[in-house]
C-alpha cells in the first residue's frame, strides 16, 4: 500500500458560484481534500500562506491577479519534513486566473516530487482545469503525472461517486 499524501491550498470567503460572490467559512478545495482523505487514509497539508489572503473577493482576486501577473512567487509555512515518506501525492487548488495560484508554484519549487505519483484536482467555476495541467506537466516533467480531476464549486458537496471512481483509476 501507498503512502498518501494530500497536499492543497483552499481558502474561506468570498468566491464566485454561478456567476455570484457567495461567501463560505470552508473553501471548496478543502472539503475535496478531506473526502479524499476519508476515502484513501491518506495523511492532510494544508498549503497556508505566510500572508493569508484576503476574506473579501474583490482584494483576494487582485492579490491573485498580481501574483499572476507578476510571477511572485509567496511563501508559504513549511509544515513537511519528510516528503520521501510519500508515494502518492494528491494536489489541489482553485483555479485562479485560468490556473492553479501562484502559491502551488512556490510549493512545486520548493518540495522534489521526482518519481512520485501525482494527482492533481481542483475546484472552480468554469469546469476545468485552464493552464493548471499544462503547468503541471511542466513541473513536474520527473513525476508521474496522473490525470486531473475538475470539480465546480457548486458540486463539491454532491461529488463522491466522482472522486471515488477517480481516486481508483
Amino acid at each position: 500500500m501507498s503512502n498518501i499524501l494530500i497536499a492543497y491550498f483552499s481558502r474561506e470567503g468570498g468566491n464566485l458560484m454561478h456567476d455570484s460572490i457567495c461567501y463560505i467559512e470552508e473553501g471548496n478545495t478543502q472539503k475535496v481534500a478531506k473526502k479524499i482523505a476519508s476515502y484513501t487514509g491518506g495523511t492532510l497539508l494544508k498549503i497556508e500562506p505566510v500572508e493569508p489572503y484576503p476574506y473579501i473577493y474583490e482584494e483576494c482576486n487582485q492579490r491573485a491577479k498580481e501574483e499572476y501577473e507578476n510571477n511572485i512567487r509567496p511563501p508559504f509555512v513549511k509544515v513537511i519534513e519528510n516528503l520521501d515518506a510519500y508515494d502518492v501525492i494528491y494536489l489541489g487548488f482553485p483555479i485562479w486566473y485560468r490556473t492553479f495560484p501562484r502559491i502551488i508554484k512556490t510549493f512545486l519549487e520548493t518540495y522534489n516530487l521526482s518519481g512520485k505519483i501525482v494527482k492533481p484536482f481542483c475546484t472552480n467555476e468554469e469546469g476545468d482545469f485552464g493552464l493548471g495541467e499544462l503547468e503541471l506537466r511542466s513541473s513536474l516533467k520527473t513525476s508521474n503525472l496522473k490525470s486531473g480531476l475538475s470539480i465546480r464549486g457548486y458540486d463539491v458537496d454532491n461529488c463522491d461517486e466522482l472522486l471515488k471512481k477517480w481516486i481508483e483509476k
